[in-house]
């Protein structure tokens, strides 16, 4: 079975969150990864179903009122996840930012420089507090939380220097 990086996102918060169900991990993926892995949500219902199709995961339907099936990790899934934690990914990230795009195809910078700046320090704000509130209790989340907030300085550092050099 080929694994994708959706199927290692579910197997990992899975670990960290055993009888997990698909929207409590739709939920999950909102609050965490999704601000640096672009998940849709069809993909995060169907994965952990083939994930337990697979024996990466055990999937154990509760039929009340509503049927909800929860997922835990097997042995299996924990090899293959710590499997590929070890492997050092060896691709460069893509920048994709429909705002740079059009400013690289000549669209006026003065109007996107405003508005993405705006946006940037909206989103450093959201991921200060998420910092600051404590609940991230693994390190993996923390160090990737301080990558974010650095990007975020980043992408301000460079919509500020466009916003003045087009006199915003």
């Amino acid at each position: 079975m080929r694994l994708t990086p959706t199927s290692y996102v579910v197997l990992g918060l899975v670990r960290w969150t055993p009888g997990s169900t698909a929207y409590e991990l739709e939920r999950t993926i909102r609050a965490t990864v999704s601000h640096m892995w672009a998940i849709q949500r069809s993909q995060i219902y169907r994965e952990p179903a083939r994930l337990a199709e697979a024996g990466l995961l055990t999937a154990d339907a509760d039929d009340g009122a509503r049927q909800k099936t929860r997922f835990s990790i097997t042995p299996a899934g924990q090899e293959a996840f710590d499997k590929w934690l070890d492997q050092t990914p060896d691709e460069m990230p893509q920048l994709r930012d429909l705002a740079i795009l059009k400013v690289f195809f000549g669209a006026d910078p003065e109007s996107i420089a405003r508005l993405r700046l705006l946006a940037h320090q909206a989103r450093l704000k959201e991921y200060e507090l998420l910092r600051e509130a404590g609940g991230l209790t693994h390190q993996g989340p923390r160090q990737a939380i301080e990558a974010a907030i650095a990007h975020e300085r980043t992408s301000i550092r460079y919509w500020s220097e466009l916003a003045k050099a087009k006199g915003c």
